[in-house]
């Protein structure tokens, strides 16, 4: 597969969903469907597929690759994105940052790791059945 083609379709979808967050975390929260969802449970969700386009990325797929940093690089690079963006809000007047998002981030990105971990293990299970 060429660079072009690998970066199409493993990283450009990451880099969307980085600027996508920036975007949303550059000014108010105006959605009023949102807003009826409390600010922990946006912060894990929006973390988990960070994590998991994250992962998908850096391995180029969903099995870990060796010498890529297997569960944890892309979960080192998640929180400090989550870091990175509570810096960055503490600069917009309409947001503030909090510790505790972070840590909602951090918690995202764990249940990013359980998810793959179980998606691998249904997608194992069924290919030895298959065999």
């Amino acid at each position: 597969m060429s660079r072009q083609r690998r970066f199409l379709i493993f990283r450009l979808p990451l880099l969307l969903y980085l600027v996508l967050i920036f975007h949303m975390s550059s000014g108010p929260v105006s959605s009023p469907f949102v807003k009826r969802f409390p600010d922990y449970i946006l912060h894990m969700t929006e973390y988990c597929g960070l994590y998991l386009l994250m992962f998908r990325a850096l391995h180029e797929g969903s099995q870990p690759r060796p010498r890529r940093g297997g569960y944890w690089l892309p979960m080192i690079l998640t929180v400090l994105y989550g870091i990175s963006d509570e810096l960055h809000q503490s600069f917009v007047p309409t947001r503030d940052s909090s510790v505790i998002d972070v840590l909602s981030d951090s918690v995202g990105a764990l249940l990013g790791i359980l998810a793959l971990v179980v998606f691998q293990r249904v997608i194992s299970s069924r290919q030895t059945r298959a065999s």
